[in-house]
């Protein structure tokens, strides 16, 4: 009799559980058992699918469960801590201190967005690790910049070249070639709170205006123009 009474107390639905727990009790073959005193009630949870993930306290009396589905912002996340890491890396593998400044590009596969992707949803991540600097396209660094550390890596399925650069000043495009070549030379904290520039060029005075003709960064510029919607 025992048996049968297991096999049916183990075949009840959740309704009639609560019901004999909300009663005191239930009736079996002409017996009444109590669930004070004679039963005992444990939690448990039957998942429904293989992203759920839950653990019970030894007396069964709390379960919790987690959903671990993962959303885009999560892999996103994710991804970016991946990215963070290959910085890190290079910035290691360069000798740097955690004060120097450095600006980040790369580039992924033909045809793959992956990471800048995951940079665009993580922006405010990137500006708090590195000092305001976010990794950007690499078909955006000015042509003079100096790579200082490169490598490729993959996140999410993507491969990508990884490249920290010395911080260099950013020019409108289109410039003459001597105006070119003396911003490649200006040392961006020297100009910051410079309005303007004056500099000869082929023996004529030229004016630069920042925020106009240069800026102090790649991602300043992109900001300003719009070339880049989500920095």
């Amino acid at each position: 009799k025992m048996k049968d009474f297991k096999t049916f107390v183990t075949s009840m639905s959740h309704a009639d559980a609560v019901a004999c727990l909300e009663n005191g009790g239930l009736d079996f073959e002409g017996l009444t058992i109590s669930a004070k005193d004679e039963l005992v009630s444990k939690l448990s949870f039957s998942k429904e699918g293989d992203h759920w993930e839950s653990t019970s306290t030894p007396e069964g009396d709390v379960v919790v469960a987690v959903d671990c589905t993962q959303d885009e912002a999560i892999i996103s996340a994710g991804q970016s801590r991946e990215l963070i890491n290959a910085i890190q890396q290079l910035r290691k593998a360069a000798g740097l201190d955690l004060s120097d400044k450095v600006e980040v590009f790369f580039e992924e596969s033909a045809g793959m967005s992956v990471v800048e992707k995951a940079v665009s949803s993580n922006v405010s991540s990137f500006e708090t690790k590195f000092q305001g600097a976010v990794p950007v396209p690499k078909k955006f660094a000015p042509s003079w910049s100096v790579v200082l550390r490169s490598d490729t890596t993959e996140i999410g399925g993507s491969k990508v070249e990884v490249s920290i650069c010395r911080p260099a000043v950013a020019g409108k495009d289109g410039l003459d070639d001597g105006v070119a070549y003396f911003l490649s030379t200006v040392e961006p904290s020297n100009v910051a709170d410079k309005p303007t520039l004056s500099i000869t060029v082929d023996g004529k005075e030229i004016t630069l205006k920042q925020n106009e003709d240069f800026w102090v960064s790649t991602v300043e510029k992109l900001r300003a123009t719009k070339s880049l919607s989500w920095v």
